[in-house]
């Protein structure tokens, strides 16, 4: 429970000083009885939130002073008969029983307290914390240059090397296809030379015939021997069929995978290191 609202009873409006308080008006942070509601909400010129004081929204982040007499506590109230901050552990001891409470926050002296507590923390823990970040950062955005231009060259790299191994294969295909070539025409070249060959022994035997005809030598008739059967046997024909090349369809997906693939960017280990090195509770 709220020491507050445990206290109640005992805390006075903070614009008549006089009655018990009911009220808060959010906007103004100001605790008010029910008499002063109205003439608080007669100043047209803010709009202002009234709610019951219990259901005010409490000031949040406000370092209150921590309780000389119990030090896991902080003190919200003032006692002024005491002149002594209180937390909820003091006023549920008794001590205070009767005596006036008010908001810790309204009294001066206090106030300053907590302001000089917020000021230390901000030059001793809290600046130099993000400081600290400050300067890790900048070496991260020195270093990212250098760091993406590493990723930047090995990757140029292994397209070099890929680039190198295709030509490499692209060279043997093109090695094997002059040394099939070469092959091909060597056994046309020959079946040329053969069919060269024996079309001069046709021509001659030809030749030899129309003289043997033309002379009436019945001696060179005689001696004659037809070579008709040896033409009729036609040299083997060498069918060589031409090779033919099957590229394999790219798979573009594949390829990707065995090219190499990046890590996806992450910011994990940034959140990580923030909440282990900077902590500022």
């Amino acid at each position: 429970m709220d020491p507050l609202d445990r206290a109640q009873v005992l805390l006075l409006c903070d614009q008549c000083q006089k009655a018990a308080l009911q009220s808060h008006c959010e906007l103004c942070q100001i605790n008010l009885c029910k008499a002063c509601v109205g003439e608080h909400l007669s100043d047209s010129s803010k709009r202002h939130n009234v709610v019951p004081y219990k259901h005010r929204t409490a000031i949040p982040n406000v370092n209150y002073p921590k309780c000389p007499n119990h030090t896991q506590k902080h003190c919200e109230l003032y006692c002024e008969k005491c002149d002594i901050p209180v937390c909820s552990t003091c006023i549920s001891s008794g001590k205070h029983h009767g005596h006036k409470l008010t908001n810790v926050l309204q009294n001066p002296s206090f106030i300053k307290e907590i302001l000089n507590n917020d000021l230390k923390e901000l030059e001793k823990r809290i600046c130099p914390t993000y400081e600290e970040i400050a300067l890790d950062l900048n070496s991260e955005i020195i270093n990212l240059e250098k760091n993406y231009e590493k990723l930047t060259t090995a990757v140029t790299k292994q397209g070099e090397d890929w680039h190198r191994e295709i030509n490499i294969i692209v060279n043997k295909r093109k090695s094997e296809i002059d040394e099939m070539k070469s092959k091909h025409l060597a056994a046309l070249n020959k079946e040329e030379n053969e069919i060269k060959q024996i079309t001069s022994d046709v021509t001659q035997s030809i030749f030899d015939l129309k003289k043997i005809l033309d002379s009436n030598d019945v001696s060179l008739a005689s001696a004659y021997k037809s070579k008709n059967a040896e033409f009729k046997s036609l040299p083997p024909k060498v069918n060589v069929l031409l090779p033919s090349f099957s590229p394999h369809q790219i798979n573009t997906e594949l390829l990707h995978q065995m090219f190499g693939s990046l890590s996806s960017l992450s910011n994990t280990i940034v959140y990580h290191y923030l909440e282990v090195h900077y902590t500022l509770g």
